[in-house]
């Protein structure tokens, strides 16, 4: 039992974090409305309590009336009375049960109802733990009742039903919301929250993975064969062929089997027969034949056994590999040297890149120098009189070195000048 609540921890450990990354499709919340009681006084139902109000012990005191029908088992409520963020469909435990017991895995020869035992009480385990509770019909006066308990039958009935029911193959609506996407990889104006890397799986894919698993384990029909059996005979099969290699390489001939050898032996015999006759004809007519043990060695060298004819092809595969190797030795060294090439490529890109920058920021620079002087051009001071005071005030220092005529002329220039910027 310690096994069982174990690994169904473990099963609703998945379901849970593949429901908050992508709740099921068109799940409804759990079923959670007041539940009746009979009333032992007066034989009335009488409001008792709400499935999340009640303990284990209470749960249990109601007899179970649902079979185990194609409503309950497709049912769109959840079964997870602990968390709402975290929806859970019984199929979908249902699937995620057989998949990790592998129900119909290579080994599962004659462990079928055993595995399918196991099952059954994971599955009823969770349904205790959660106080599943169903609508019993259209109704609203009638009460919800809970599940009878699931056996290995049923339990294998309900796997053969899905994987015979169900067929959706969409995988793409899924790898959303876990939260550990990159942002700056999606753009603008989406939260975190809503990305992610794609290591886990929503309830959906969840669902569809573990239900295509345990389909092609079904319709393999791998749990119906006995895996010791192929084993021995490929054991057998091996050291044949093993033996036989050995031998050829020891210089013996192969024997391909005993029966081979046993109904060989009479043709054997009688050849040897018939050539000593021969033998003796020769020699009453006094020619000489040619060895018959030199004429067997060169029929054997002329047929090839099968295990001389797999050396070979061993010895040739060998080859081929090695010149495999040598020619993706070769293609790593075209790579490696091709990626030194745009590197070089790239860093030559970049210098021209940082010395056109260069040049741009220089050009830009003469640019503003030269519109600095057509603005100054264009447009002088509006006032020059601060600048020709401040040159009649030199000129006055100056004067007793220039002379009274020099400094008359130049005076005389500067007033003109000053008019001259005046009326401009």
């Amino acid at each position: 039992m310690e096994n069982v609540e174990v690994v169904a921890e473990e099963i609703w450990k998945e379901l849970e974090e593949a429901s908050k990354i992508e709740p099921p499709l068109n799940i409804k919340p759990y079923y959670d409305d007041m539940v009746k009681k009979e009333d032992p006084a007066t034989k009335e139902l009488i409001n008792f309590k709400k499935p999340s109000e009640m303990t284990l012990e209470e749960y249990k005191q109601f007899p179970a009336k649902y079979n185990w029908n194609s409503n309950v088992k497709y049912s769109l409520y959840s079964i997870n009375c602990t968390s709402p963020n975290a929806p859970v469909r019984l199929c979908h435990l249902l699937m995620q049960t057989a998949f990790r017991l592998k129900i119909f895995g290579d080994d599962a020869f004659g462990k079928v109802s055993a595995r399918c035992k196991v099952g059954s009480g994971i599955v009823n385990y969770l349904l205790d733990k959660n106080l599943v509770f169903f609508p019993a019909g259209a109704v609203r006066a009638r009460v919800p009742v809970c599940l009878r308990p699931l056996n290995e039958e049923t339990f294998k009935a309900a796997i053969v039903e899905l994987t015979k029911c169900t067929s959706d193959t969409n995988h793409q609506r899924n790898y959303v919301g876990d939260g550990d996407g990159e942002p700056h990889l999606a753009g603008l104006g989406i939260a975190p929250i809503s990305l992610t890397d794609g290591t886990l799986p929503g309830s959906e894919i969840l669902f569809k993975r573990s239900l295509h698993d345990v389909k092609a384990l079904f319709e393999s029909q791998a749990y119906l064969k006995n895996p010791a059996a192929a084993e021995v005979a490929a054991a057998r099969q091996q050291s044949v062929i093993l033996d036989g290699i050995a031998k050829v390489l020891n210089g013996q001939p192969c024997n391909s089997g005993s029966s081979l050898t046993n109904a060989s032996q009479p043709s054997m015999s009688a050849t040897t027969a018939s050539s000593s006759a021969h033998n003796g004809r020769n020699r009453d007519d006094g020619t000489v034949s040619p060895n018959s043990e030199s004429s067997k060695e060169e029929e054997r060298k002329k047929t090839k056994s099968p295990a001389v004819a797999m050396a070979e092809a061993a010895l040739k595969s060998q080859e081929a590999a090695v010149l495999e190797a040598k020619n993706f030795e070769a293609m790593i060294k075209l790579q490696r040297e091709e990626l030194l090439i745009r590197k070089e490529d790239q860093l030559h890109v970049r210098t021209e890149r940082t010395e056109e920058r260069r040049l741009m920021v220089e050009e830009r620079k003469q640019s503003n120098l030269v519109l600095q002087k057509i603005v100054e051009k264009l447009c002088p001071e509006d006032d020059p009189t601060e600048r020709f005071v401040a040159r009649k005030r030199k000129l006055d220092e100056l004067r007793e070195i220039l002379g009274n005529d020099v400094y008359e002329a130049k005076l005389k220039q500067l007033k003109a000048e000053f008019l001259k910027a005046s009326a401009m």
